[in-house]
């Protein structure tokens, strides 16, 4: 029997590991033809609430947004997934040239400190990512895990940084591997960057969601300072490596946000 050639998307799918992932993380909209792949913490309810903005914006209308919850919400939000577009259609667009495909990355360490704070931290008791975790771990919700102990339990338990979507590698998250990219951003310039983006998908400047701005919330943690110390930093440079390595190809191919022209 011969061997069924994988598609890119099946090999996405397979990188990032269920379609549950693939869905929550994959926003698409086929009129204005692009793809962004979001990782937590990484500019991802800034970029996610703007292009839906954005494609209001190009469809004539205005878009609230009053809350996070809709940012994400498949059903009253205006972008897709590969379930509701269809995963043949989203597998078609994904080795499509003319659809353009974004991510936006961040510092790794700086990306798990806003991590750590808002979902693992004594503060966040009851999260359901603290949750499972404590549960894998087999600690009791009232005990305190510091950033230090999460590192380092990270850099020993591979299966670890499998367990929750928040602390899977950004390289992972959004298949820099395998995915050809045509743009991909920083979190730390978002700014610059997303008009950047939108002018391109749009051909104007949009109106943009940000949730510090326009909700008083900091889901991404992107005003507070990290506050890591060195042998936090040490730890995480260690389990993260993949996503520095990344980040210097990043620097390299995509300079000012946009694929380098070969």
């Amino acid at each position: 029997m011969e061997d069924v050639e994988t598609t890119l998307a099946e090999a996405v799918l397979g990188l990032i590991g269920t379609r549950w992932r693939l869905n929550n993380l994959t926003f698409i909209d086929e009129e204005a033809g692009f793809i962004y792949f979001s990782a937590p913490a990484a500019a991802n309810f800034r970029t996610n609430g703007s292009l839906q903005k954005g494609v209001a914006h190009m469809r004539g209308q205005a878009l609230s947004i009053p809350n996070l919850q809709m940012v994400g919400n498949r059903e009253k939000g205006l972008l897709g997934n590969p379930k509701s577009v269809g995963f043949h259609v989203f597998a078609d667009m994904l080795e499509d040239e003319a659809v353009l495909k974004l991510a936006f990355v961040r510092d790794p360490v700086e990306r798990f400190a806003a991590i750590y704070r808002h979902q693992f931290s004594i503060n966040a008791k009851g999260a359901v990512s603290r949750s499972k975790l404590f549960e894998f771990l087999g600690m009791p919700e009232t005990e305190s895990l510091s950033m230090l102990d999460l590192a380092e339990l990270l850099t020993e338990e591979a299966e670890l940084k499998d367990l929750l979507v928040p602390l899977i590698s950004q390289r992972r998250l959004i298949a820099f591997d395998l995915v050809d990219y045509d743009f991909i951003g920083r979190h730390e310039r978002w700014d610059e960057d997303y008009v950047a983006i939108a002018l391109e998908l749009f051909g104007c400047e949009t109106p943009r969601f940000d949730p510090v701005k326009d909700l008083s919330a900091d889901p991404e943690g992107a005003k507070l300072a990290a506050n890591v110390d060195d042998e936090t930093r040490a730890a995480l440079e260690v389990a993260y490596a993949e996503d520095y390595e990344m980040i210097e190809e990043i620097e390299e191919l995509f300079p000012n946000g946009f694929a380098a022209q070969a």
